[in-house]
């Protein structure tokens, strides 16, 4: 009877080292809100082992202005498939840009090297005149080797109704919840399917080419084409061919051209479509042929 009471004994004491072992092992995550309200939510998340620490090495904490943070989001494309086949669309909700592209600036700064960036941003839609539709887009972003990288897991998906709340599904690197394509642009490297690594300091990020705000303070998004080309960019104090006009041009002709480039410095026509138009007007005048 003894030795039975002293074999339980030591095996209870082998358990307990086993389990004090394995709770050593266990991958714990961390998560820090540093910015919530209702259309918004951002979270610095780590991993910790055994109370440590998981390295990551991130380039954290990060300073860049809100400005180029915006210019940067409004430059990302996804295509997603549709009935009517594809579409393509912003990555970012348009109103959500400014307010977003702040908040994620200042958790740059708050983060650390072993943090990464959890976005949530939710756009809500009217039926029957009644807010009663959510849609969130989320996303994974840190900086590392000098790039800023984004991970997108959902892109304006609909967030399902329930009687009860429930908490948003979070993104993860590697995730692939839903079915579209990053379309990237200039300064952008494409890293799969659904990410980019982003030379955030190119200087086409100092200006918003995708997006102007009207004076109300709306932001509003130039009309981007399927397939169009990327902007051409000059050499410096070199005039782009297209610019050049012919000679005699009627002042109708001037006039409309003069319009026409109105429109295009409003971003209310994209650069491919400002070439083909300006081809049909300078084609129209006699003077031209």
């Amino acid at each position: 009877m003894r030795r039975r009471h002293g074999a339980n004994a030591v095996t209870l004491t082998l358990l307990a080292a086993l389990a004090v072992a394995g709770f050593g092992c266990i991958t714990r995550t961390l998560r820090d809100t540093v910015f919530e309200n209702s259309s918004m939510r951002i979270v610095l998340r780590s991993q910790s082992r055994g109370g440590e620490p998981i390295v990551r090495g991130y380039e954290h904490p990060a300073a860049i202005a809100p400005v180029r943070m915006a210019h940067i989001l409004s430059r990302i494309d996804v295509r997603t498939e549709a009935k009517k086949g594809a579409q393509r669309s912003p990555a970012i909700p348009t109103e959500a840009l400014y307010s977003l592209a702040d908040q994620l600036t200042k958790a740059f700064g708050e983060a650390d090297s072993n943090q990464e960036i959890v976005v949530f941003s939710i756009r809500r839609a009217k039926r029957f005149g009644v807010f009663d539709r959510r849609y969130l887009t989320s996303f994974v972003t840190y900086m590392l080797h000098d790039q800023l990288y984004i991970h997108l897991s959902r892109t304006d998906w609909e967030i399902p109704k329930s009687g009860k709340s429930e908490r948003l599904p979070e993104p993860r690197v590697g995730d692939y919840v839903m079915k579209f394509r990053v379309v990237p642009s200039r300064g952008m490297t494409q890293v799969d399917g659904q990410s980019v690594a982003i030379d955030w300091r190119d200087p086409v990020f100092k200006k918003p080419t995708r997006t102007r705000v009207t004076p109300s303070g709306k932001v509003v998004r130039r009309t981007i084409l399927m397939e169009s080309p990327e902007e051409e960019v000059s050499e410096p104090g070199k005039e782009p061919e297209y610019h050049r006009l012919p000679e005699n041009l009627s002042s109708d002709t001037l006039r409309a051209l003069a319009d026409l480039e109105d429109q295009r410095h409003r971003g209310e026509i994209s650069e491919a479509e400002y070439k083909q138009q300006r081809r049909q007007i300078i084609r129209a005048d006699p003077a031209a042929n």
